[in-house]
């Protein structure tokens, strides 16, 4: 087998590569309140600033038998005036006590607002009536012909009331309750007071509205959804909670042919909401969603909830604090998003009030109330981390140190935490150590802040990762028709080249490798010689490492030769014209010991077979 003489082509095309160490050391770190955002949190909070700091929980404090609260404000000698419905009763609550003060009669109280001279006022539903309820004594103060009351608030020094249908605010005076402004919706849903304007929320077309002190009326957001459940003012910026509320229906005018017997009412128009182009969230349909109104009037969407109803919503001095339903959460949000702050023991949280200092819920009724002393420790879990490729963990650190704080982990395949994770690791100290868990694709943590924790807020996770080392793969190996050979660039010679003389390499000659190409083909351009066969490969690295190949060629007999080693390029042309006649192919071995030396992984492909006859043509 001597006298094998083979060629490169003058083009060398370098597989593209990005500077990826396989063997170096990422880190996974959290830092901004952007990323911790985006986990869950038990009586810890995230700061505007980006740190995760304990706070106090809520604890149950008066439970009631009526099936429905809706309505709190804090009275002058610091208890909690609470409004219940089906029946409507209006409790004094203080701490686990509740009186009854007041029995309503009303299906439902809706709101209840603290007047100037410390009387409570009262709105309900079936009837709508403005109650005052003073020293043990209940009076009526005013009344909608039709519909429902749904909010109170003071403005302007004068109480108003949200109601409908038709959409309206009223205000209370000598006369009861007058109708002030009419508004381009089915119901008055809520208020809030900014400065000189009452905003508005309304249901059937979730806009917020604002009203001045003449009563104009100007528009400032239109939702997606159909209700806005509840509003706030805080920090120069208008929020909202919005959800899709349930079909609206607004009774049609009483028919009369002239026989009182036989007045009757038509049945209710009802709103159809099920043709709602709602917003969608990773292709499933938003439920709710808590937005933003900044002060030069832009909108923002500040999160979509996929299965909570977002339905209260409080100012608490640096961000808001949102009341869910589904599984009865507390998210607290800033600028750059949300997080779950708590989870209490009712179905849904229909109330916060006084900036946290209450929540009011159902499923069943309660109050709970924030404080510090149940000595639970607060816990925040991370997002999962879904790595590019499965990962050695390394070193783990939280800073600042502290040995008051404790952290554990679980990995797994999926990005997101399914069955088929592993358990959580023990709990370790959090101020450093090693992650205790075996190569996996995805990782997430959970930190433990003890509720009496004298540490500073945590401002830092970094945990260690290191790229499991794959081996390269091999797409494709293809072996060119005879007398095919491509160029980056034409030779001197015209269509038809020239070998050169043997290099240093040995008998396997190379055309310089290093010429660009000069077209668009990947290979170059095709020219023809006599008794040339070129191969090409197509190979990757998932650790984005830069490969080194090396290419033999084998007979039928199972014989090796070595055509050439450390190779950079994608394929090599060969001239085969020395070479006895006969069926051969090449085996291609693709590294990548330039970015390990020290543990290569190889990968080996052979081609199909080919023929090579050398016989001279014969003239007859």
């Amino acid at each position: 087998m001597s006298g094998f003489r083979f060629l490169a082509t003058a083009f060398a095309a370098l597989l593209f590569v990005q500077a990826a160490d396989a063997t170096s050391t990422d880190w996974w770190i959290i830092d901004t309140a952007r990323e911790l955002l985006e986990g869950r949190g038990s009586n810890v909070e995230v700061t505007s600033d980006g740190r995760l700091r304990p706070v106090d929980g809520w604890m149950v404090g008066a439970t009631f038998d009526e099936p429905v609260v809706m309505a709190a404000a804090r009275a002058a000698d610091g208890s909690l005036m609470v409004g219940t419905g089906h029946p409507a009763r209006l409790y004094r609550v203080r701490g686990t006590s509740a009186e009854l003060v007041a029995e309503i009669p009303a299906e439902q109280i809706t709101a209840l607002l603290i007047a100037p001279d410390g009387a409570v006022l009262i709105a309900t539903v079936a009837p709508g009536v403005l109650y005052r309820w003073n020293d043990g004594a209940l009076n009526e103060v005013g009344r909608v012909g039709e519909g429902g009351l749904w909010d109170l608030a003071l403005f302007d020094g004068v109480v108003v009331a949200a109601g409908g249908p038709p959409a309206s605010v009223f205000r209370l005076d000598d006369r009861g309750l007058v109708r002030w402004v009419e508004l381009p919706d089915i119901h008055a849903a809520c208020l809030e007071v900014a400065n000189d304007r009452l905003l508005v929320g309304t249901a059937d077309k979730g806009l917020i509205l604002s009203i001045d002190r003449e009563g104009t009326v100007g528009i400032l957001a239109d939702s997606p959804f159909t209700e806005i459940s509840d509003l706030v003012v805080g920090d120069g910026s208008v929020w909202a909670t919005a959800l899709v509320g349930e079909p609206v229906t607004t009774p049609r005018k009483t028919k009369s042919n002239g026989d009182e017997a036989e007045k009757t009412e038509v049945e209710t128009e009802v709103t159809v909401t099920t043709e709602l182009k709602l917003p969608k969230v990773n292709g499933k349909t938003a439920t709710s969603e808590v937005i933003r109104l900044t002060p030069d009037g832009g909108l923002l969407s500040i999160h979509r909830f996929l299965k909570e109803v977002a339905s209260a919503i409080a100012w608490d001095g640096q961000g808001v604090l949102v009341g869910t339903g589904y599984e009865g959460e507390v998210w607290r949000f800033v600028d750059g998003g949300g997080a779950r702050l708590a989870t209490v023991d009712a179905v849904q949280v229909v109330g916060v009030i006084d900036g946290g200092a209450a929540l009011l819920t159902q499923g069943p009724a309660r109050v709970f109330v924030r404080g510090g002393d149940d000595g639970r420790a607060g816990r925040f879990r991370s997002p999962a981390k879904q790595f590019t490729q499965p990962v050695h963990f390394g070193e783990y650190r939280v800073e600042p140190s502290s040995d008051d704080l404790r952290i554990r982990f679980r990995s797994g395949v999926s990005a997101t935490p399914d069955g088929t994770w592993l358990e959580w690791s023990p709990w370790l100290p959090a101020a450093r150590g090693r992650v205790p868990l075996p190569p996996a694709r995805s990782l997430q943590w959970e930190l433990e802040i003890p509720a009496e924790s004298g540490a500073s807020p945590v401002d830092r996770v970094e945990v260690a990762v290191v790229e499991v080392n794959l081996p390269p793969r091999i797409k494709e190996l293809e072996v060119e028709e005879p007398g095919v050979v491509y160029l980056a660039a034409p030779p001197a010679s015209g269509p038809v080249i020239e070998a050169v003389h043997p290099d240093v390499n040995g008998i396997f000659t190379v055309i310089d490798e290093s010429v660009p190409k000069n077209n668009s083909s990947t290979k170059g351009k095709k020219y023809y010689r006599a008794g040339f066969r070129t191969v090409s490969w197509s190979a990757t690295d998932d650790n984005k490492d830069p490969l080194r190949y090396s290419l033999e060629v084998e007979n039928r007999e199972g014989a090796h030769f070595t055509v050439r080693e450390r190779i950079t390029g994608a394929q090599l042309g060969v001239d085969t014209s020395a070479v006895p006649d006969g069926a051969y192919r090449f085996r291609l071995t693709a590294s990548d010991a330039p970015q390990n030396p020290a543990a290569p992984l190889e990968t080996h492909r052979v081609s199909r077979w080919f023929n090579i006859d050398n016989t001279p043509p014969v003239i007859s």
